[in-house]
């Protein structure tokens, strides 16, 4: 099978997810399905040069400097919606050859449930608060990893003040064919910071991307990537199960923000951020929430491309 090509049973399970996500949180035609409220930014990637040795990936090698563009987003499907806690950092790297690899991170330790079936399940019964509960008294990690996020996340105070995990882990083979695996974490140059839920909530939408513009125009915006190495008896596959903090970690580059853009100036204007979108020396896990990831997105694309047409339609019809 050609890299990153999925089995077709894969993208029946991408529709059903996407039309389980609309009827948890709603169709709003011309948006991502989730993280619909975003803003995109125009930077570099720089190699620290010392992931060489873990991969012969061409961005990651001595020297290396590509420009990267990065979309920071709030994780609510309404683009109208007050910001939610869990922000995201979707990092494009373009590469010399024409080719792209994408990085999409949140600021979460964890997703909460291991398998597109276990979304599935949730979306079943996620109106049925009598279903709900019962499905967590099966799963109980599931409802105690639900509970924990729900108590203890921090919402940012500032986007460049957040740290971003991938979550999911990837095989690294060097020039020798040598192979590991980790997981990616961008760290920022400015320290972390945080605040209640409901603060944020308070606030206007526009408020979290201002304030890195604000930072923007003081100077770059940056944050270093790190892999942690994955050990013996360490789960590859589910992303419900974090790794110890006590992981080798290897600085792989930086990357450093310059000024907002948009999908107009890129020329992308769909643009989908897609984790699985790897390049020679990185390759995807058997975990199988990250392999679904590629369906979802393309669904959702899709649906957004209706919303344009439907969109451009009624502009028309107004302006006759």
């Amino acid at each position: 099978m050609p890299p990153n090509e999925q089995p077709h049973g894969q993208y029946h399970q991408a529709h059903a997810l996407v039309a389980g996500l609309h009827g948890l949180r709603g169709f709003h035609p011309g948006y991502r399905t989730v993280h619909a409220l975003g803003r995109i930014y125009r930077g570099t990637f720089t190699a620290s040069g010392d992931g060489a040795a873990l991969t012969r990936a061409v961005h990651f090698q001595p020297g290396a400097t590509v420009p990267a563009t990065a979309r920071f987003s709030s994780s609510a499907a309404d683009p109208e919606a007050p910001l939610s806690p869990v922000a995201a950092i979707a990092v494009k790297f373009y590469l010399d050859d024409g080719t792209v690899t994408d990085l999409v991170s949140l600021n979460l330790p964890l997703f909460p449930l291991p398998t597109p079936d276990d979304y599935l399940k949730f979306f079943a019964v996620a109106a049925d608060p009598a279903a709900r509960a019962a499905l967590l008294a099966e799963r109980p990690k599931i409802a105690a990893d639900i509970q924990k996020l729900l108590t203890t996340i921090q919402a940012p105070k500032s986007l460049a003040e957040t740290a971003y995990n991938a979550i999911h882990a990837f095989w690294f083979e060097n020039a020798a064919g040598q192979r590991r695996a980790g997981r990616y974490h961008w760290v920022p140059e400015a320290g972390e910071s945080g605040q209640p839920p409901a603060d944020l909530k308070a606030l206007p939408n526009e408020t979290l991307f201002n304030e890195l513009e604000e930072r923007l125009e003081q100077g770059p915006v940056r944050f270093a990537l790190y892999l942690s190495l994955a050990e013996e008896g360490d789960d590859l596959t589910d992303p419900s199960t974090p790794w110890p903090p006590t992981r080798e970690r290897v600085l792989l580059g930086q990357l450093a923000l310059r000024r907002r853009t948009s999908t107009e100036e890129i020329g992308d204007p769909i643009m989908i951020h897609d984790p699985t979108r790897t390049t020679d020396g990185i390759d995807v896990s058997d975990d199988p929430v990250l392999n679904v990831r590629r369906g979802v997105y393309e669904v959702s694309a899709v649906n957004r491309g209706a919303g344009w047409k439907n969109q451009a339609a009624a502009a028309a019809a107004g302006a006759s």
